[in-house]
């Protein structure tokens, strides 16, 4: 792609985006792109062009307090800052802090201007951020979601030392009884009297209490 075909295609941008925005000087010092106002607070070797600005201003640079537009190798280039006192913005994105922005990203000696937004457009949260809130509100400060499986997982070996413990009862009550048996006390049967005689022999009778004793019988 030549040089040429990128500066046709850089003035068809242009025209297009003259249809999109047009500017105007109120004074001389304020202007309106679209009806959008802002103030030249600051224009460093006559470096504001309304029409140039014109062309590189987009709506998304409304949400900043001031615009600042630097020249190098006759291209404009617009970067946003916010105030001083603005919160929940790096110190670099703020006003206070331009001079290091101009040394640093700037040609030495560049031509600039400043303008102040006199309406300043805060972009609308999307959904997505706000369920993002609505959780870290919910975890109070913590991740919501680590919490609840911080419980469950109590919950969870809460109840397997429960289970451990039924299951132990129930082995402790197969080894025992209801009731406990009687202590074991057979009596040993007494020996059977013997009478000897001489030339005898001796026999058995079995008398009436069902005990049996040994008699003598003669030869």
């Amino acid at each position: 792609m030549n040089r040429d075909h990128i500066d046709e295609l850089a003035a068809q941008q242009a025209e297009r985006r003259q249809s999109l925005y047009q500017g105007i000087r109120t004074d001389k010092t304020h202007i309106e792109v679209n009806k959008h106002p802002f103030e030249i607070v600051l224009d460093y070797h006559e470096a504001f062009d309304l029409d140039k600005f014109t062309e590189r201003y987009s709506t998304i640079l409304n949400k900043y307090d001031y615009l600042v537009g630097d020249w190098g190798f006759e291209q404009l280039r617009l970067k946003g800052f916010y105030k001083d006192d603005t919160k929940d913005v790096q110190r670099a994105q703020t006003i206070g802090t331009v001079q290091d922005y101009l040394y640093e990203y700037c040609n030495f000696g560049c031509a600039y201007f400043i303008l102040k937004n006199e309406r300043v457009i805060k972009p609308k949260r999307t959904s997505h951020a706000r369920k993002d809130d609505r959780r870290g509100k919910r975890g109070n400060g913590t991740n919501g979601s680590a919490n609840n499986n911080g419980r469950s997982t109590q919950s969870r070996s809460r109840s397997n030392r429960n289970s451990s413990k039924l299951k132990q009862r129930r082995r402790n009550k197969s080894f025992t009884t209801k009731q406990k048996a009687a202590p074991f006390s057979e009596k040993r049967q007494q020996p059977a009297k013997v009478n000897a005689g001489s030339g005898q022999q001796a026999r058995t009778s079995k008398p009436a209490n069902g005990k049996r004793h040994f008699t003598i019988r003669q030869k």
